[in-house]
Parts: C-alpha cells; structure tokens; sequence
C-alpha cells in the first residue's frame, strides 16, 4: 500500500516524530510510505531511511491562507497525480483541508489523526475535513471528538493510542553526548529537573517556574532545564527574572536526540494546561527518568497515580512543586516509580502496536 502522510512541517515536536515513526514502522511492514511538509530538521532521519519526502510550502497555520492554495495546493495535486497513492493521511488542520481538496480532485480516500484536544472553532463546524475515519491518539482526545464535534465513534473515530519507539529509549546515549549538552549548557546543578516540549502558553510552563522559589528552599543547587522553541519562550525568561531565579534556569534550543537531555533529568516534568497526549512524557518514561504531570488530559490516561508517576491539577505550582519534592527527596519511591513506568511504557505505549492498529484503519478505510 502507498501512503501519503502530510504534515504541516518537520521540526522537532510531537506530530513530526510521530509522523517519522509512523513512516519507518510502515516501511518495515512493507507498505510505500511518503511524506509530504514544509520540510524540517527530521527530513534528515527520512532520508536515512530512504523514505521520499515532498517538500511543500504550507508552513502556516491558517487553513484560508491564500499562499496555501496558490502554492502547496497545485504542487500536492502534482504530487498525488504523478505517485498515485492508496490513501491520504493528514495530521494536522492544515493539512486535514488539503486533504479533503485532494479527495475531491482525485477520489483518493483520506483519513485524519487528532493529536490534540482542539478547541471549537467556527472552520471546523463549517469545514470539518475529518475523512473517512478519524484517529485519536487517547481517550481524551477521542471523546473530545465525539461530545464537541458530534463524531460518532466507532463508526469514524478510531482510538489509537500514542506510542513511541521505545527499544531506542531504554538504551542510554553515548556518555560523551551527555557530557557535551551538560557543558555547552552550564548544568553544574544539583538535583536537575526539566521538560522537553515546545514553549507554548498551553505547556504550563509559567506554574513550573513559580514553583521553583519553593524547590530552591530545600534544594538550593537544583537546576531546571527546559528544551524547546515556542512563542513563550520571551514570556518565561522574564518570569524567570521576576522570579529572580535565572541563574537556575536553563532554556536550550531542541535537540535531535532527546535521550541526551533526558539523561541529565533527576525529574520530567510536564506542566501542561490542556494535552492530547504526551508523547515526550512516555520518552521520560521509557529512559527511566520519573514523571510529575498534571491532570490535563492525554496525561492522565499514561499514568497511574502513585504507581508510573505523580499527577497533579493543571495551574497549581504548590502541587506541582510537592510533587517535585516528593520524588527528589524519596529514593525509594523514586525508584519503584521508574521500574513501573518503563514496564508500562513497554507494554501500552510501543509504536510496533501503533503501526499494527493504524495498518486496520487504512484497510477499513479502502475497504
């Protein structure tokens, strides 16, 4: 089967390494993967893999953007017309619409991932562009669908819960890797606690921040090491002085490998306000670093209280920084958390499981 999965871009973040995972898992099953964006850092692990990858302009984040339909629009029809794909496979809003017009042009079934618990919007209502099926990547997501967008399940939503390649996770990276990233960025700290995420408003990272006064007092060398870009980025570096706590917070640019920032974690931890899923909270997972996350959706679904992590409430920096504390000051704890959480890792959320389940989709998709 050849399949066209479309993306809006390729830079480090949850949708482009899915994407990529999801293309070298249906190539090892023998299908034709091709993937078309606005190009990014991971079109180099494409490459290695010798999977094609199609380079459109449709990096924007308006679905009506005029420059989308007079450019990627006639290149994807190209495209389309010159591969001849099975099926479509849209992973973004953007891409979701360029899809459906594809449909319309050329006949060719399409389907869609939800990878996030989206807000309702007048476009969407109007144009839903969902396809023949929809997948959602947790519970939570799923049920958004049903309940907001009337999506009746199963008979178009499909729950495909998230995974990640998690034999890559339990093997640590090279020592010197992790030397480098320590030194380039001045983590002397100790403990060192951290996320890796895009910097966006909606990640939570502000409660963080404000409850590393509170940490300080009990664990004055402690470090946090934030990785990502994002538009709040400017936002938490003033907070930060506000606080006056910079000289204990990093913030670094994304990294290719997230082994190697993880690897200097004590503790992960993931902040956010709303979350599809998470899946760089299943990589903290799976390398054996323990996990604080909030009640935000997708996170709550990986994680079992007390067991494979701690939960907190969204927004509440003293809950996230007891949290904190709790697994920094008990050992024992600490490590009966890690032993679970990689156990459930391995069993729930491995891509092989996510390729198999996606593979069922297509096929009721063409049937």
């Amino acid at each position: 089967m050849k399949i066209l999965l479309m993306t809006t871009h390729l830079e480090m973040g949850g949708i482009p390494i899915y994407v990529t995972q999801l293309a070298r898992g249906l190539k090892r099953e023998g299908h034709l993967p091709l993937v078309a964006s606005g190009g990014g850092w991971l079109a180099g692990r494409l490459k290695t893999d010798q999977i094609p990858h199609l380079q459109v302009p449709c990096r924007t984040s308006r679905e009506l953007n005029p420059l989308l339909w007079i450019g990627a629009f006639p290149k994807l029809l190209g495209i389309v017309r010159r591969e001849r794909p099975d099926l479509l496979h849209a992973h973004t809003r953007v891409t979701q619409v360029l899809a459906w017009a594809l449909h319309r042009f050329t006949g060719i079934p399409y389907v869609t991932t939800c990878h996030g618990l989206y807000r309702s919007r007048v476009g969407r209502r109007l144009f839903p562009c969902w396809g023949k099926n929809v997948i959602a990547v947790s519970k939570a997501t799923m049920d958004r669908l049903i309940k907001q967008y009337k999506l009746t399940s199963p008979h178009r939503v499909v729950l495909v819960e998230n995974g990640i390649e998690i034999s890559r996770f339990l093997q640590p990276p090279p020592p010197k890797d992790i030397t480098a990233f320590r030194q380039a960025n001045g983590l002397r700290g100790q403990p060192i606690i951290g996320s890796v995420a895009r910097l966006s408003p909606v990640k939570g990272f502000e409660f963080l921040l404000k409850a590393m006064p509170a940490l300080l007092k009990e664990f004055p060398r402690l470090q946090m090491v934030l990785v990502g870009d994002g538009p709040a980025r400017a936002d938490l570096v003033r907070l930060a002085y506000a606080l006056k706590i910079q000289e204990h917070v990093v913030i670094t640019h994304p990294v290719e490998d997230a082994r190697i920032p993880l690897s200097t974690m004590d503790c992960f931890v993931a902040p956010s306000l709303l979350e599809g899923f998470g899946l760089a909270l299943v990589e903290a997972m799976a390398a054996g670093v323990p996990v604080v996350a909030t009640q935000s959706g997708g996170p709550s679904e990986i994680i079992e209280h007390g067991r494979s992590g701690l939960l907190v409430s969204s927004g509440d920096a003293e809950g996230l920084g007891k949290a904190i504390l709790t697994l920094l000051k008990d050992p024992f704890q600490r490590t009966a958390i890690i032993q679970k959480a990689q156990e459930r890792a391995r069993t729930l959320f491995n891509m092989e499981r996510v390729i198999h389940e996606v593979e069922q989709v297509y096929a009721g998709a063409l049937a």
